[in-house]
């Protein structure tokens, strides 16, 4: 069973916003396949729900930058980091674009930077969702909506984000996967 936790800020004042493109894509997923995710737990900080047989998601009720918290409460529970992806956006990735990731740092993004010094490691997959080219001020950019001509190329990344979620459920191991999904032909819409 691979978890999701798609990272992001709670509340309809957030749910359009640049630093909720984890959830976001995440929710349209389920929105095409007429998915209704079923509770399997509550935590203090979050709720892991099942998707399919293969994928379930860890939906932090924190905001960023406490992420973490859901993901210490999940594995205290018996789940692994070693089989959690992270979904988040990335300022430094044109919109359009998407890479996985099996570790590295938390290139200034405070959602990871919470999850890693929580769980006490940077060996956790994500998937870098560019929301890209940002501007100054950083904090105003990435809590902002969408605007209209944006819109268009979230919607091109259904399809790339759709094949992710299909190999990632039938694959066993993360460290092939990441070449079968970086190819710039599967994130260029």
């Amino acid at each position: 069973m691979w978890t999701l936790v798609p990272l992001g800020n709670p509340g309809p004042e957030y749910q359009d916003t640049r630093h909720n493109l984890g959830r976001l894509m995440l929710q349209r997923w389920m929105a095409d396949r007429n998915l209704a995710p079923a509770r399997k737990k509550r935590f203090p900080s979050g709720t892991l729900y099942s998707l399919t047989d293969r994928l379930q998601a860890l939906v932090p009720s924190t905001y960023m930058n406490l992420s973490g918290e859901v993901c210490v409460q999940a594995e205290a529970a018996g789940s692994y980091p070693r089989r959690m992806i992270l979904l988040h956006d990335d300022k430094d990735l044109p919109l359009g674009t998407g890479r996985f990731r099996l570790s590295g740092s938390d290139g200034g993004h405070n959602g990871l930077r919470s999850v890693f010094e929580l769980l006490g490691t940077q060996d956790i997959a994500r998937l870098r969702l560019g929301i890209g080219p940002f501007q100054r001020p950083l904090v105003d950019f990435v809590l902002e909506p969408w605007t209209g001509p944006e819109w268009a190329r979230i919607a091109a990344l259904d399809t790339p984000f759709a094949r992710f979620l299909d190999l990632l459920g039938a694959t066993e191991e993360l460290g092939t996967l990441a070449d079968r999904v970086n190819p710039a032909e599967f994130w260029e819409p």
